[in-house]
C-alpha cells in the first residue's frame, strides 16, 4: 500500500494561510528554487510515530514510496524494539527486507546510522518529545550530521499540531545571513518573522531546502559559503564569499611566491644534489674499490678458510671413518664375543644337556648293566649251577658210565670168564664128544643149530 501524500494545505486552517505574498516571500521563492536537496521531499507515513516517520525520510533518499514503505513495516514487524535493530549486524536486516536485492544492503546501512544518530543524539530511540519538549528538540537538532536540518525540520514540523514551521537556530542563523529576518532571542518574534517568508503550500519544501542550506553550507564557525548556492543573494555570504575571495588570492600569491622560492631552492637543491650526487659517485666508486678490495681479500680467506675447513672435514671425516671403524670394529668384536659366548653357553648348555642326557644314559646304562650283570651273574650262578648240576650230573655219569664200564667190563670179563668157561667147557665137552663120538657112534647133524644159538646169545651178553 503507498502511503498517502497530504498536502500542506490540509495541515493549515483558513485563519492560519496567508493572505498575500510579500516581496521577501517573492525572494524567498527565489531561493528555494536556487537550492537542490539531491533527493525528493518525504511524505507523511501512515500510523507511523515520528522515529518511523524519520526512518521513511532517510529511506526516501534511496528508494521510491513503496520500497519504503514496505522497509518501515518489514523492520517493524520481525524486530521486537528499535534497540535490536540498531545492534544488528546489516546482513541480518537484509534478510528481512522485501525489495530489490541491489538495494537492501543500502537500506539496512542507511537504517543503522539513522538509529544510531538518534541514540547518541537523544539518549533513547523515540522521538515524541519533539511533540511538546521545545529545548529537548532544540538541543537535538542542533548536531544531526547524518540526518540533517532538512529532515529533523520535516520531523519537527510533523510534530506540530498545528503544522506550524519550526523555529530553530540553524533556520534563524540561515535567514538571517541572506537577510530575510533578524535574529532575535525570542521565538515568538522570530516566528512572526518566519512565518511570512513561508510561501503557500511549500512548507516543507521551504524546512527541507533551508535546513539542506544549513547543514551542508551556512555553518554556525566555519560556512561554506564558497561553495553555497546563495552565496549571491546573501549579505553574509557576498562578504564572506569576497574574503574567502581575497584569502585565495592571497593564497594564490603565496603560493606563487612559495613556488618561486620553492623553484630558486629546487635549482639550489638540484645544484646541490648534483654536487652531492658527484661526491657520492666518487665516494660510491672509492667504496666500490675498497669493497672490491675487500671482498677480493675476503675471498681469498674465504677460500683459505673453505681450503683449511675442507682439510679439516676431511680430517675430521677420516678421523670419524676411523672412529666409526673402529667403533665398528668393537662392535663387531663386542658381537662376536657375545656370539661366542653365546655359542659358548649354547654348547655348555647343550654340553650340560648331554652330560645330563649322558648321565642318565649312563645312570640308566649302569643301572641296565646292573641289572644285566645281575641277570648275568644269576645266569651265570644258574649256569654254574646248571654246569655243576651237569658236571655232577656228568661226574655221576661218568661214575654211572665207569660203573658200567666197570659193570660191564665185570659183566665182559664175567661173560668172558663164562664164555671162556664155557669155550672150556665146549671143548671139553666136545673133547668129552670127540671122545665120546670116537667112542661112540657118530650122532645125528641136527645138533648143530642148537650150539650157534648159544654161541650168539653169549655174544650179545657180551654188549
Amino acid at each position: 500500500m503507498l502511503p498517502v501524500i497530504p498536502r500542506v494545505g490540509d495541515f493549515l486552517n483558513s485563519s492560519q494561510r496567508p493572505l498575500h505574498v510579500s516581496k521577501k516571500s517573492d525572494q524567498t521563492l527565489k531561493l528555494l528554487d536556487k537550492v537542490s536537496t539531491g533527493w525528493p521531499a518525504p511524505e507523511k507515513l501512515e500510523s507511523a510515530n515520528l522515529l518511523e516517520q524519520g526512518l521513511y525520510a532517510i529511506l526516501r533518499r534511496t528508494l521510491e514510496p513503496a520500497h519504503a514503505a514496505t522497509v518501515v513495516a518489514a523492520l517493524r514487524a520481525n524486530y521486537s524494539d528499535w534497540n535490536e535493530l540498531r545492534v544488528a549486524q546489516a546482513q541480518e536486516i537484509c534478510s528481512h527486507l522485501d525489495i530489490p536485492e541491489k538495494l537492501k544492503l543500502d537500506a539496512a546501512r542507511a537504517t543503522k546510522e539513522y538509529l544510531q544518530e538518534v541514540f547518541q543524539r537523544s539518549h533513547g530511540l523515540e522521538l515524541e518529545f519533539l511533540r511538546d519538549d521545545q529545548q529537548s528538540a532544540a538541543r537535538f537538532v542542533s548536531i544531526l550530521p547524518y540526518i540533517g536540518l532538512g529532515t529533523a525540520h520535516w520531523l519537527m514540523w510533523l510534530a506540530s499540531a498545528e503544522k506550524e514551521v519550526p523555529v530553530t537556530q540553524g533556520l534563524v542563523r540561515v535567514l538571517d545571513r541572506l537577510g530575510l529576518i533578524a535574529r532575535n532571542s525570542s521565538s515568538k518574534k522570530m516566528r512572526a518573522a518566519i512565518d511570512p517568508l513561508v510561501p503557500d503550500g511549500r512548507e516543507v519544501d521551504f524546512l527541507l531546502r533551508f535546513g539542506e542550506v544549513g547543514s551542508r553550507w551556512c555553518d554556525a564557525r566555519k560556512p561554506a559559503c564558497y561553495a553555497c548556492p546563495l552565496v549571491d543573494d546573501c549579505r553574509y555570504g557576498k562578504k564572506a564569499f569576497r574574503e574567502w575571495q581575497v584569502q585565495q588570492k592571497r593564497l594564490e600569491q603565496q603560493r606563487v611566491r612559495d613556488e618561486a622560492r620553492r623553484a630558486i631552492l629546487a635549482k639550489k637543491d638540484e645544484e646541490k644534489r648534483k654536487k652531492e650526487d658527484e661526491k657520492r659517485r666518487r665516494e660510491e666508486e672509492r667504496v666500490a674499490q675498497k669493497r672490491a678490495a675487500a671482498d677480493a681479500r675476503k675471498r681469498r680467506e674465504t677460500e683459505r678458510l673453505a681450503r683449511i675447513e675442507a682439510k679439516k672435514r676431511e680430517t675430521e671425516a677420516k678421523a670419524k671413518a676411523k672412529l666409526e671403524a673402529a667403533k665398528k670394529a668393537a662392535e663387531l668384536e663386542v658381537k662376536r664375543k657375545a656370539d661366542a659366548e653365546a655359542k659358548r653357553l649354547a654348547a655348555q648348555k647343550e654340553a650340560e644337556k648331554l652330560a645330563a642326557k649322558k648321565k642318565l644314559a649312563d645312570a640308566r646304562a649302569a643301572e641296565k648293566k646292573a641289572l644285566a650283570e645281575k641277570k648275568a651273574a644269576e645266569k651265570k650262578a644258574l649256569a654254574e649251577k646248571k654246569a655243576a648240576e651237569k658236571k655232577a650230573a656228568e661226574l655221576k655219569a661218568a661214575q654211572a658210565k665207569l660203573a658200567a664200564k666197570k659193570a660191564a667190563e665185570k659183566a665182559a670179563a664175567e661173560k668172558k670168564e663164562a664164555a671162556r668157561k664155557a669155550a672150556e667147557k665146549k671143548a671139553a665137552e666136545k673133547k668129552a664128544a670127540a671122545a665120546k663120538a670116537k667112542s661112540a657112534p657118530k650122532a645125528k647133524p641136527a645138533a648143530k643149530p642148537a650150539a650157534k644159538a648159544k654161541a650168539s646169545k653169549a655174544k650179545n651178553g657180551r654188549r
